[in-house]
């Protein structure tokens, strides 16, 4: 009787049925063959971890399961010395291999860059949706980013990059200071959302500092009358970064740095390195401030 190529992702192979599903199956899809064995330790370790990974990867990805003990003959011809043994097999060609239990994570990793076409894993979703927020706070759409930042928080609550991104956004709406601090503080420590999430809470002192100063405007027109008044150049980055205008709060900064380093005891370079952290070394904003922040310093 001729055996019927797989219908599902997961499916048991002998012998008889290996050329066809694997070798001949593999014209189409990418076969993971899993070598393994009922008395083997790390086979009951790994094989549920191959399942669910296969699973993921959708229906271009297909596990086909090969009991040694009752195929030990194919196991030698495929050079199969210990298991568990996982081969990976593309267009009837080996494309890669591995031998022994793995975390779930590699697995996750060298059977992914053989689906190209698989569907996003849960944590690329998630990178998804904050990329998407982020994107929308910079276009002025505060209430579609918080949607999906709330959207990213329902799926983990824990989502490091999506408290930041909430947190950043009630900054930007003026919510209560210590809103802004719980979100802050639900972050993992330790993590790089972490030290972002500290930057950001220099942002209050930013706040505070605008609103005192009777907003973004006001400090306008005090520097406009007096353009060597460092203080008000300072108190107008304060209120830029807390709008969320980090190119012209660098700006402002920089130039009392190149005027008084020394000001506020460094406060303008201290401002300028909790954008640094906030944003990132590679965000446009950002551009060369770091290098041209070091030179003028040093």
């Amino acid at each position: 009787m001729e055996v019927q190529p797989p219908t599902a992702n997961i499916i048991d192979v002998d012998a008889a049925s290996f050329e066809q599903v694997v070798l001949q199956g593999s014209q189409s899809k990418t076969i993971v063959v899993d070598f393994w064995a009922p008395w083997c330790g790390p086979c009951k370790t790994l094989t549920p971890i191959l399942e669910e990974v296969v699973t993921q990867l959708g229906a271009n990805a297909v596990l086909a399961k090969v009991n040694v003990d009752e195929n030990q003959e194919l196991a030698t011809a495929l050079r199969v010395q210990s298991i568990p043994a996982v081969k990976i097999v593309k267009d009837g060609q080996l494309v890669d291999e591995f031998t022994g239990a793995m975390p779930r994570e590699q697995v996750e990793q060298m059977l992914r860059k053989h689906v190209p076409d698989a569907p996003a894993t849960e944590a690329e979703e998630a990178v998804d949706l904050t990329d998407t927020a982020r994107q929308r706070i910079e276009t002025g759409d505060h209430l579609g980013a918080e949607e999906l930042y709330a959207q990213a928080l329902q799926e983990d609550a824990e989502n490091g990059a999506a408290l930041l991104g909430l947190a950043r956004l009630r900054l930007l709406q003026e919510a209560d200071e210590e809103e802004v601090r719980d979100l802050v503080g639900r972050i993992e420590e330790g993590t790089s959302e972490w030290e972002q999430g500290k930057a950001l809470l220099t942002h209050l002192e930013f706040r505070q500092l605008c609103h005192e100063a009777g907003g973004r405007q006001a400090c306008t027109q005090r520097l406009l009358a007096q353009p060597d008044d460092s203080e008000a150049r300072y108190l107008l980055g304060c209120c830029a970064a807390v709008e969320g205008d980090y190119p012209s709060a660098l700006k402002e900064w920089f130039t009392i740095i190149e005027k008084d380093r020394n000001f506020r005891d460094g406060a303008a370079k201290d401002a300028m390195v909790s954008v640094f952290h906030l944003l990132g070394r590679q965000h446009p904003a950002v551009d060369d401030y770091p290098q041209r922040l070091y030179r003028t310093l040093y």
